[in-house]
């Protein structure tokens, strides 16, 4: 009998091309991207049944797609799925997600700017590098605060349990309104005006989709405390860039904490259009809440068990909506 044939087309490492031998084994012929020329990815593009991918469209030439007749299953390696080249995966193939396979880096990093920033780290770094011992900015302590989780899923609920262990109060909203997290209650989307309120720090980790683009903007933001800490590990479309400016530049007790923006340049530059780097509140890291040495080898193994799933013939896991991500014009808008 004829194995499928999966094609990954992701960065392959040596300990990731154990971990495919592992995963799969002789269910399937697996090919990897990088040790295939342009014209061997061609003539063996028709035979693919399952491509694994970060969903970038650099990750496969255009021209592949519709050369891809035996595709069924498109699996990412990546969480989020907003960036996927929609307009080229034929209808027919199923695309999965890897939530989960990031809730420990991510949410240790969620933690890590929610304290940055309740703690002032970054400002008392600046003065100390700058000659000055500033004694007198007081920190917050986070025992006892209310942590509010926007998208109670894998990493939002990672967050939850990490910060119940701080003795913090955690409380979530997701689309079903049920967890097993450890939050004193979970309610829908329809409950953020309450979590809002009732938060001291606000973490986002919901997925971007036409439902959360623009989730919060300047109503959210005046619904929360005046000392709010927002922290932001999902996407940067998801809050409203210039409301957030204004209110950080009009609420200097309020702070955000953002890994994650709403453009992306290459190397040098600003990931923002207002100028953040002028605000004393804000903490700032360059999407690289994932960037941990293990990740690259649990996000391969989470993904490939859901590949070994769908060639035993069970349902996959983290099967994606693809209504969900129909953005107006097929994409998300370049800014807020």
């Amino acid at each position: 009998m004829e194995r499928p044939v999966v094609l990954l087309a992701v960065p392959m490492t040596e300990d990731r091309r154990r971990i495919a031998r592992e995963a799969l084994g002789d269910r399937a012929e697996v090919l990897v991207r990088s040790d295939l020329d342009d014209a061997e990815i061609a003539r063996r593009g028709p035979e693919v049944d399952v491509l694994v991918t970060g969903g970038f469209p650099r990750d496969i030439p255009a021209d592949l797609w519709p050369r891809m007749g035996r595709l069924r299953l498109l699996q990412t390696v990546a969480a989020g799925v907003d960036h996927l080249p929609y307009d080229r995966i034929p209808a027919r193939v199923t695309i999965c997600s890897n939530a989960g396979a990031h809730r420990v880096s991510i949410a240790e990093h969620a933690m890590a700017l929610l304290l940055a920033a309740a703690k002032n780290v970054v400002r008392h770094t600046d003065a100390i590098r700058a000659g000055t011992f500033p004694q007198d900015l007081m920190g917050r302590s986070v025992r006892g605060k209310t942590l509010g989780v926007i998208g109670l899923g894998g990493i939002g609920g990672e967050a939850a349990r990490l910060a119940t262990g701080l003795g913090m109060r955690a409380v979530g909203i997701n689309r079903h309104g049920k967890s097993d997290a450890p939050v004193e209650w979970c309610g829908t989307m329809a409950d953020l005006d309450r979590l809002l309120r009732e938060s001291d720090f606000v973490l986002l980790s919901i997925p971007l989709t036409r439902d959360t683009l623009g989730l919060i903007g300047a109503r959210e933001l005046r619904l929360m405390k005046p000392d709010a800490i927002l922290i932001n590990i999902a996407r940067g479309k998801l809050v409203r860039e210039r409301d957030l400016y204004e209110h950080l530049r009009a609420n200097p007790t309020f702070v955000a904490a953002l890994d994650v923006w709403w453009q992306y340049p290459r190397g040098h530059g600003f990931p923002f259009t207002e100028p953040f780097h002028e605000l004393p509140n804000v903490v700032m890291t360059p999407h690289v809440a994932w960037a941990i040495p293990e990740q690259s080898g649990w996000s391969l193994e989470a993904a490939l068990e859901n590949v070994a799933r769908f060639l035993r013939g069970e349902p996959p896991r983290n099967v994606v909506d693809r209504e969900e991500y129909a953005f107006e014009g097929g994409d998300a808008p370049a800014s807020l």
